[in-house]
Formats: C-alpha cells, structure tokens, sequence
C-alpha cells in the first residue's frame, strides 16, 4: 500500500504547502551543484547536469533550482501535488521545467537509466512502508549516473515517544497528514535500505528539543553515492 489516498486528501487541505527550501537541500546543493554568489550570480556559471526532486509536493525545490538555471526534474505520488507544482512553475516562467514534473510512484520511475547526475529528497522515503522505500532506492540507483549523489533525510526512532532503538512503522492519527505512514529509521535500518545500492559518504543526526516541554525528535540527513 503507497497510501496514495491519504495523500491526496492531506494535499487537498493544502497541507505540507511549504514554499521555501530545506536548509539541508541547500547546503548539499551549494557544497555539491551549485552555490548562489549574488543576486544573479552563480558558481559554476554553468553546470551541465541532471536533478531529480524524488517526492517533489508542490514545487519547492523545482523552483530553487529552477532559479538558479539547472535542469531539474520531479515526481510524487500526489495528483494534486504535482498540478499545483507545475502551476507554479508556469506563472514563474519556468514553462520548460514545468514539463519536467509527473505524476507517478517512486518505485516506478519513468526515466532511463543514469539518466540523472544528482537527486535530492526531503521526507519521503520515510513516509511510505519500508518495501516501497527499498524498491524505491533500486530505481533511484537506477536512474542516477554511476558515482551520482543522493541526498535524502529519514525521521529517527531517537524520539521522545519511543525507545531510542525504535524503528518500526505507525499509521498517523493526528490531523496532520492522516491516515500516511511514518517508517522510523536506526543505523540498521538505513544499512538494509540502502545496501548494495549505495555508499554513505555524509550522514548526521539533527535533534531538535523543545526546552519547555523535553519532548524531541531527530532526522538523518544523509548523502549517499551510487556504487
């Protein structure tokens, strides 16, 4: 199950409308692709490569790379999702990437082999049951050039609400996001997810406490190489 209802509702009451850029998506890109030096400068000035946003929602990393002139290209699961980025695109002026983002399951992805040099992606192979997440890193190895980076984050079972070694599966409850799944990850768990596929060559563990309360949570943000 992909759960593909459940988004689609989350969607349509305009949840996940995040219209800025990862902080992390940025300094992979800066430090790896490309880096803003001005308001229309950029280093290098020209970079002849391939992007894949994998669970791309509304937009937000196709316009951040839309602006800065690199050829970027999405996919996610949600209809509504992907109308709502392409409209985007669209009254930006960016008519030719726009024709870049489809609908469709991240398990199946509709490119040819090492077709892409770079691919990023902020919270989705964590927000599917891990056999989709494994069958969906296959298709991205495939995909990306051999050597390619991915950079992807996977929320922790370091948690307030379980023990640290957590990492199974829960349905969400709460409002936000109904009804979708929440894969938990631990170091062994990233190990099976992307073993034979890729290389970890970056990887951190962000906590964020609230200092009222106590309560925290905690992401893997990771950058990963095709072998």
């Amino acid at each position: 199950m992909n759960q593909k209802v459940d988004w689609e509702e989350s969607y349509k009451r305009k949840e996940n409308y995040v219209f800025y850029p990862h902080e992390e998506i940025i300094r992979f890109t800066a430090k790896h692709i490309k880096k803003r030096v001005g308001i229309d400068d950029f280093v290098p000035e020209d970079k002849d490569c391939k992007v894949l946003d994998f669970g791309c929602g509304i937009g937000r990393h196709l316009v951040f790379y839309a602006e800065m002139n690199v050829d970027v290209y999405g996919i996610d699961l949600s209809k509504e999702a992907v109308a709502f980025a392409r409209k985007w695109l669209k009254d930006l002026g960016y008519e030719e990437t726009m024709k870049n983002v489809v609908q469709g399951e991240c398990n199946q992805l509709p490119w040819r082999d090492s077709f892409f040099d770079y691919a990023v992606s902020h919270g989705t192979l964590d927000s599917m049951h891990f056999d989709v997440a494994f069958h969906s890193i296959s298709e991205m190895a495939r995909v990306l050039k051999p050597g390619g980076l991915f950079y992807c984050d996977l929320i922790s079972g370091d948690d307030s609400r379980f023990d640290i070694h957590f990492q199974g599966e829960e349905i969400v409850k709460e409002d936000h996001e109904c009804g979708t799944v929440q894969s938990y990850f631990g170091p062994d768990k990233i190990d099976q997810l992307v073993e034979g596929y890729f290389s970890i060559v970056e990887g951190k563990l962000v906590k964020h406490t609230d200092l009222v309360t106590g309560d925290f949570h905690s992401r893997y943000s990771l950058i990963l190489k095709k072998k």
